[in-house]
């Protein structure tokens, strides 16, 4: 009887132990947050950016490998100013003290973004290089 109970209160304390570990991991995803003003325009996934845009990066969407970047006109997360939206690749760089977006020039006055770093850290997200398909007729 007395081991049925040691067993009993082993079991229950692995089980609530590794409850709470699980619990506390889903605690360390977060959202990032950064607005950026582009007095020139810049083109992300085939939308021009030009005035005031929120960078939102959502950890546990990236996880789940849904959609985690999303670009929103002005400085509010609002769903009906949502601009664009993206699975981002995160690659290392060296910590930046402010918001940063790295972009490249592929044709004379045409810039596009390639990648963004939030303040303090030292993760880059990437962007995707989108790839345009044409429709080309059959010939009867």
């Amino acid at each position: 009887m007395k081991n049925l109970v040691f067993v009993s209160v082993v079991l229950c304390t692995l089980i609530i132990g590794s409850v709470a570990w699980t619990s506390t991991a889903a605690t360390d995803v977060h959202k990032q947050k950064a607005v950026a003003q582009f007095d020139n325009p810049v083109t992300v996934q085939g939308v021009v950016l030009k005035g005031q845009y929120l960078f939102v990066h959502d950890d546990a969407a990236m996880n789940r490998g849904d959609a985690c970047t999303f670009i929103y006109k002005g400085a509010s997360e609002a769903p009906d100013k949502l601009v664009a939206s993206f699975h981002c690749t995160h690659v290392q760089r060296s910590m930046v003290k402010h918001f940063t977006v790295r972009t490249t020039e592929t044709a004379p006055g045409h810039v596009e973004l390639r990648e963004f770093q939030f303040g303090g850290e030292t993760a880059g997200h990437v962007v995707p290089v989108t790839t345009m398909t044409a429709v080309v007729p059959l010939m009867n």
